[in-house]
């Protein structure tokens, strides 16, 4: 192969792909309307331009220039580029030595892919098509999708050929997309498997050996090699099957093959050029002065224009694919869960919930919520009203305690009525259902925003963080995530091996969106293993600032511990928690044996006293709590913390102006000097507002006291949580199998109680939001409605998640806690189902999808 080959395959097969044809989705269906421009510039101009710019150079000619000018840019080019992406590694020599673009800093985290996004690729099942020489167009689909519904790990799926059909002027090549059967698996999934007539398989004598570097492609090559195993895939006259079998492997590949979107590329190329062609491609050294050092020079100039062309293509391509990763996406489609007893108790909302009740789709699901047997509304007898319900449009809920309970289920099944006569705090969930009752659903709201107690997401959670940036930004309290681990326990595949660099690129660009949905006072906790702490813990340093950084939290979430290849056996995990800005504050978590609710609004001993706002003692000054320094306006109307802003600069609040006759307080001591309140001011608002905090006079002083209870306000969080409710295997898997039932469809939920006090202390006070954009399992929605119940409050949740599991565990599980707070074996606790929600009268939850 000739260097002007060598240099034109790598641009047009491996970069730019231009012979890929009639692909239909994302850059190629930008490139198809340059494809003929871009192949015409290659072939043609480029070698033209070269010819030209030679000739018109003084001297004569002391190598093969054009071959020397194609192995530069081949070299150039090709240094960057690695099995279908640039990865941003700057090069220093040809040694490949590499650099780091420091900034000076005393201490700089740097990874190979710094700067990308990763995007990982799920399953798209994209079209795909080409033609051949003849004109005839060749389309490459997915027939049937045998997807995971879990995350469970080991069950491959492969793209199978199955089918070849032929419609009018197009043919078509089907896939499945399944898991192999044994007889396959023995042939495809090991490495150098032998041939099939070896394995004993009846129909080895006419298949080929599974040659390949992946069961993957050993099974396309057995494909393609017209293997006996793919009889119904038989090619008619005229298919070209070398160059089908070609686009079939680049088509499972694009399909199954995570990638990196370089925002910055031409940036970055054009910096990495000029350093090279100064440094590797000018030989002036031993060049008299006169025609060859001009010569020379025009060379330069020749490989600078024709790269820097290069560059302008490749980067105009990368930025649109940036943009299109980036923007902001469109809701697909957009659900509600809504109680049914909250519901039925809005005015209009009893005929609807009667309506809801007939649905056999919506009763299908509720008995598949509580683990019983449907029976359609029809075939069902009718529940007899009760004399104080006559006349109703639909029963209103038994009271706690007049129900039968709820885990023996029916024996001959339930119809819709009956179900909710049993389990009244059912979600109704609007999928099942026309615009027409979801619009006539939300309508029965007045506030809708005020009733939705949570966002459940199905998306990839960049582009969900992207979407809802307008409508969340600053404004989300606290953000929790269980981000991959990457040990071998739930390996990952990552593009080019790549690990760790791959996973960073993952969790940067989340991270920084996620972060400026953070209110001023908001607080971040990652949970995360040893294998990727200290690289988790760099990245937050960088994205938050150098003294966020408030505690690495132990927790012992294996007491029966995991062996390893190193010889220890594994019980923890970390918690590596930071705070947004110095206004973030550290919650408390209740002191042992005791609870929110169990303290009565009276001043009798030992309930609550009255403490001054102002703090006092140890970490009491401005300087040491910069956030909880901030006025309080005093009026002849009450007392109120007016709206400010945050200055980075001076760590000041700067308030707004008081209002006429209002005076301001701040946290002064007798001697001057400038302490703080010992709350911030999110919550000084939410006290005031409850009547926690108050306003006292003593002649001319005035100041403010908050109630205090010793055995409520709860105590500093430790940095070793050691506790067994930390245990994931009893307060994680064992609580999501009493609430879901049956095969656990999901590995590694968190404990429930471990994400509840990552919660409290992060500072979730009874009206903020949580958010989680690796939700699993969704037990941080499960947490925050436990939290509701306990207190009475209306803490909101906003959950992203990817995977097919979405829709088979997170959303159900959901369901079943906004319907009953215990549950075992899948069904509702005797008697449980029938007790009020507190705090969740009018919930509502809202699931969204994006592509």
């Amino acid at each position: 192969m000739t260097p002007r080959e060598r240099f034109l395959k790598l641009l047009r097969e491996d970069v730019l792909q231009v012979d890929l044809a009639d692909l239909d989705f994302g850059i190629y269906r930008i490139l198809n309307h340059r494809r003929a421009k871009i192949d015409a510039f290659l072939t043609e101009q480029l070698p033209a331009r070269i010819d030209v710019e030679l000739a018109r150079l003084p001297g004569t000619a002391g190598e093969d220039e054009q071959a020397r000018i194609y192995n530069e840019l081949y070299t150039f080019f090709n240094r960057y580029y690695e099995d279908g992406d640039f990865v941003p590694r700057a090069r220093r020599g040809r040694d490949a030595a590499y650099s780091v673009a420091w900034d000076g800093r005393d201490v700089f985290f740097h990874w190979a892919t710094r700067g990308s996004h990763y995007v990982k690729s799920g399953e798209r099942f994209a079209g795909y098509a080409y033609r051949q020489a003849d004109g005839r167009r060749i389309a490459l689909n997915v027939r049937r999708a045998d997807t995971e519904k879990d995350n469970v790990k080991g069950e491959r799926r492969y793209y199978v050929p199955a089918a070849f059909e032929h419609d009018g002027g197009q043919s078509r090549l089907l896939f499945d997309y399944r898991k192999l059967d044994p007889k396959e698996a023995r042939r495809y999934e090991r490495k150098g498997a032998a041939p099939a007539d070896e394995t004993g398989d009846e129909d080895g004598a006419d298949a080929p050996a599974a040659e390949g570097r992946s069961a993957q492609e050993r099974l396309l090559n057995a494909w393609a090699a017209n293997g006996a195993e793919f009889k119904t895939v038989a090619l008619p006259t005229g298919i070209d099957r070398a160059l089908l079998a070609r686009h079939a492997q680049r088509y499972v590949k694009g399909q199954t093959t995570d990638f990196f979107v370089h925002p910055k590329l031409g940036e970055f190329l054009r910096g990495e050029l000029d350093y090279h062609l100064k440094n590797e491609f000018v030989r002036i050294w031993h060049l008299p002065d006169g025609e060859a050092l001009a010569r020379e020079r025009g060379k330069f100039a020749i490989v600078q224009r024709l790269a820097e062309a290069i560059v302008d293509v490749l980067a105009a391509i990368e930025d649109v694919q940036a943009v299109l990763f980036e923007k902001r996406k469109f809701v697909l489609a957009a659900d509600w869960l809504v109680r049914a007893s909250a519901l039925a108790a809005l005015p209009g909302g009893a005929a609807l919930v009667a309506q809801a009740a007939a649905n056999e789709k919506q009763v299908t699901e509720w008995a598949r919520w509580v683990g019983v047997q449907p029976r359609t509304a029809a075939s069902a007898p009718p529940p007899q009203p009760s004399p104080a319900t006559q006349g109703r449009e639909f029963p209103p809920p038994p009271l706690a305690g007049e129900g039968r309970g709820g885990g023996d289920g029916a024996a001959d099944g339930a119809d819709g009525r009956a179900l909710l006569q049993r389990y009244p705090h059912l979600p109704i969930h609007t999928a099942h259902f026309d615009a027409d009752f979801k619009a006539a659903v939300l309508a029965c709201f007045d506030d809708l925003d005020a009733a939705t107690g949570g966002l459940l997401i199905h998306a990839e959670n960049y582009a969900a963080l992207r979407t809802i940036e307008p409508a969340y930004r600053q404004g989300v309290k606290c953000i929790y995530i269980d981000p991959p681990y990457n040990t071998a326990a739930s390996e990952i595949a990552y593009k080019n091996g790549m690990k760790s660099a791959s996973w960073l690129a993952l969790l940067d660009g989340r991270v920084s969106a996620a972060k400026r949905l953070l209110r001023l006072d908001g607080a971040f906790v990652a949970a995360i293993d040893d294998f990727e702490a200290k690289n988790l813990g760099f990245l937050m340093d960088e994205t938050f600032d150098d003294d966020a950084h408030w505690a690495t939290v132990p927790v012992r979430s294996k007491p029966q511990g995991r062996a390893t290849a190193n010889g220890f056996s594994i019980n923890h995990e970390y918690l590596l928690f930071y705070g947004c800005s110095p206004a973030s504050s550290v919650g408390r978590l209740p002191r042992e044996g005791t609870r929110a609710d169990r303290y009565p609004e009276s001043d009798s001993v030992g309930a609550f006293a009255w403490a001054n706002l102002r703090k006092t003692g140890s970490d009491s000054r401005q300087a040491d709590r910069p956030g909880q320094y901030f006025p309080i306006y005093v009026g002849e109307s009450g007392a109120r913390v007016p709206d400010m802003s945050w200055d980075d600069d001076t760590e000041e609040w700067i308030p707004a102006a008081p209002q006429k006759g209002e005076v301001a307080v701040f946290p002064v001591d007798d001697s001057g000097e400038r302490r703080v309140w010992s709350v911030a001011p999110e919550r000084a608002r939410e006290d005031l507002r409850s009547s926690e905090i108050q306003l006292r006079r003593e002649g001319q002083r005035t100041y403010f006291v908050r109630k205090y209870r010793p055995n409520e306000e709860g105590a500093l969080p430790h940095t070793w949580w050691s506790d067994a409710k930390y245990s994931a295997s009893e307060s994680g898997t064992k609580v999501l199998r009493d609430v879901m039932g049956g095969r656990l469809a999901f590995s590694f939920p968190k404990s429930l109680f471990a994400v509840a006090d990552s919660l409290r202390v992060l500072g979730i006070g009874a009206s903020n939001t949580a958010l989680d954009f690796f939700a699993g399992s969704g037990t941080t929605a499960h947490a925050v409605l436990n939290l509701n119940r306990e207190d009475g409050g209306e803490r909101k949740f906003v959950l992203v998640e990817q995977g097919e599991y979405f829709d088979t565990v997170l959303l159900p599980r959901v369901a079943k806690v906004m319907a009953c707070p215990e549950w075992k074996d899948g069904k509702p606790k005797p008697g449980v189902a029938m007790q009020a929600a507190a705090g969740e009268d009018a919930a509502a939850h809202w699931s969204a999808r994006t592509p």
